[in-house]
């Protein structure tokens, strides 16, 4: 394994807290731009090219990994939205990238063929319904949109980025997909004129406990060792599982 890659596959959970106010610049790709370039390997087979959704497809990316919760909270929302727009020129994608929560049983990523394997188990034992792409051995699409372990990025058929979060929320999609697809038929309208408008926010999100303790639980004892060691305030009370609460 190169270097890079093992610099990248961190064996530990690594917590980086930057100040609300330096949020935006924690994510490279940038809202207006032109959105970063990829190919990856499609789980199910076949390659993805960012630059063949042009002019035909948004597209949504989702980070993730089996050991993220946050990936876990929004993947049925997800599903839904991929059900729901898919028909409608909106293409959803789940980008497996590194563990965020390594553990025993699905520890730091040494090689493609573990990662393709724990992404099987991602999509199956989370019921994953919309394409997954598997990031690179050293995360080269991650670490070029954004090296947050479950962000949230919509890049417009024109190929620029047009919404990016860096976690996911998926309320926050719902909405901003139903405007993107309104802006489209406003564009399409010679008798109507829109208003092109950029908006920045900062919100807070309650953690889901009980995915959370699910999520470590699958990845390992590690998973729960490396999160108290940050966080010793909260060992043996957050997150319990179900039946102590």
């Amino acid at each position: 394994m190169s270097d890079p890659a093992a610099a990248y596959n961190s064996p530990d959970y690594v917590l980086e807290r930057p100040a609300r106010d330096r949020l935006g610049e924690t994510l490279p790709a940038r809202v207006g731009q032109m959105a970063p370039e990829f190919e990856a390997q499609l789980l199910d087979g076949g390659t993805f090219r960012l630059r063949d959704a042009r002019d035909t497809a948004q597209v949504v990316l989702l980070i993730g990994s089996i050991t993220s919760p946050m990936c876990a909270i929004n993947v049925p929302e997800l599903n839904a939205l991929h059900a729901e727009y898919g028909g409608r020129g909106v293409q959803i994608y789940l980008v497996y990238t590194k563990e965020s929560h390594p553990g025993e049983r699905y520890p730091h990523h040494t090689s493609m063929e573990q990662k393709i394997a724990h992404a099987r188990d991602l999509q199956r034992l989370e019921n994953v319904q919309f394409p997954i792409l598997v990031d690179s051995l050293a995360g080269t699409i991650h670490q070029s949109y954004g090296n947050w372990p479950t962000s949230l990025f919509v890049v417009h058929r024109n190929g620029q980025l047009v919404f990016r979060s860096t976690i996911a929320h998926a309320p926050q999609l719902r909405f901003y997909l139903g405007a993107l697809l309104e802006w489209d038929a406003m564009e399409a309208d010679p008798e109507r004129v829109p208003h092109v408008s950029y908006t920045e926010w900062v919100l807070g999100q309650e953690a889901d406990e009980s995915i959370h303790h699910r999520v470590y639980d699958r990845a390992g004892p590690k998973a729960f060792e490396d999160y108290w060691k940050l966080f010793p305030a909260n060992r043996d009370r957050w997150p319990r599982p179900p039946r102590a609460r």
